[in-house]
């Protein structure tokens, strides 16, 4: 069993995943500030496991405090930023310190620091269990969808599924969101094979996904991120699914680079193209994909391959980490309510009601 995060005694464990799949090292810290290091620099990555480690890592600056109730509002408030710097586009981080802030504001004036430090770590472990419930739920939802609108083909035979970046046990903390719904399609009998794109730079798909199915005995095959077009061309791609880090009012999504090319092959080919996110990363307040911030990352990242060069390092490089798919390439949203497919401004709006 993969075990990608835990918090006990309050030390916050994490899975190491800038080492997979060639090393397992499980990092234990009661230091938040090397839990915020975790998610700059992907340790930790995906954003349901982003938005339960801010939970924790909140407590843990929490714990780290060693002043009086009058200086701590001015403590909380810096905390609360820190935490929110470490990565800019996975809305369920700040979905997480939202609900710190909430507690924070509740109990605050009633209750001495160490109730309301307990208080906000109740709320840290339940942004965590609720997480592996909303997996479970997206996995029924999304493969009910996959049964309404495949229903022909599986008369015939099984599925072929692409995926991309890593929406699995690793990127949430349950079975997964995108990569959940393929593990229960599995388990029903409706997959055949799972293609994983490579997703570089950082080639989660290759590295975590696939590992993840290995774990599983999911038979895959991975493939580089610009293959897919080419592969739904000669019919090897029955439907793509893919996870979210921020999905915008009117449905526009944004996710791992790579994943709006693979967005437009599907529609070109008509082939169904859904994304699974919980609720918790839908964001209401922003109209569009166009108000989505995209995180810029190192050059680096781009220019080696785990510290090795393949570029020199006067590369001019523009690595966005994420782009936005338009929602006309959308099939369906599963979340954790409900599967939505079309109308999305509206129809999103309802699952805050």
């Amino acid at each position: 069993m993969i075990d990608a995060v835990s918090f006990e005694n309050g030390t916050l464990g994490y899975l190491d995943q800038r080492f997979l799949p060639l090393k397992e090292e499980y990092i234990r810290t009661q230091d938040y500030r090397q839990a915020i290091e975790a998610i700059k620099t992907l340790a930790v990555r995906g954003a349901p496991l982003i938005g339960i480690v801010a939970g924790y890592t909140v407590v843990l600056g929490l714990n780290s405090y060693n002043g009086n109730k009058e200086a701590f509002p001015s403590y909380f408030d810096s905390l609360i930023d820190e935490v929110e710097a470490s990565r800019p586009t996975a809305v369920n981080l700040f979905f997480a310190t939202a609900r710190m802030k909430e507690v924070y504001d509740a109990h605050f004036a009633s209750n001495s620091l160490e109730e309301l430090f307990a208080r906000m770590l109740a709320a840290a472990k339940k942004i965590h269990a609720d997480e592996i419930v909303n997996c479970d739920n997206m996995a029924r939802h999304g493969v009910e969808l996959i049964h309404q609108d495949l229903a022909e083909t599986l008369k015939t035979k099984k599925l072929t599924v692409l995926t991309h970046c890593n929406t699995g046990t690793l990127a949430t903390g349950g079975s997964g969101t995108a990569l959940g719904v393929i593990k229960h399609a599995w388990k029903e009998g409706l997959i055949e094979k799972v293609i994983t794109a490579e997703s570089r730079p950082l080639l989660q798909g290759l590295r975590l996904t696939a590992w993840e199915l290995e774990k599983e005995n999911i038979p895959f095959l991975s493939i580089s991120d610009s293959s897919s077009a080419f592969l739904m061309q000669k019919g090897m791609i029955n439907f793509g699914i893919v996870g979210a880090d921020r999905i915008a009012a009117n449905g526009d999504t944004a996710n791992k680079i790579g994943t709006f090319a693979h967005a437009v092959s599907a529609s070109v080919y008509n082939i169904p193209y859904y994304i699974a996110a919980p609720v918790s990363t839908i964001d209401i307040t922003i109209d569009d994909g166009s108000q989505i911030p995209i995180e810029e990352r190192s050059a680096d990242e781009l220019r080696t391959i785990f510290g090795t060069q393949v570029a020199t390092p006067s590369t001019p490089v523009l690595n966005y980490a994420f782009d936005v798919t338009p929602n006309q390439y959308i099939r369906g949203i599963v979340t954790d309510k409900k599967a939505v497919v079309g109308s999305y401004s509206e129809e999103l709006r309802t699952l805050f009601d």
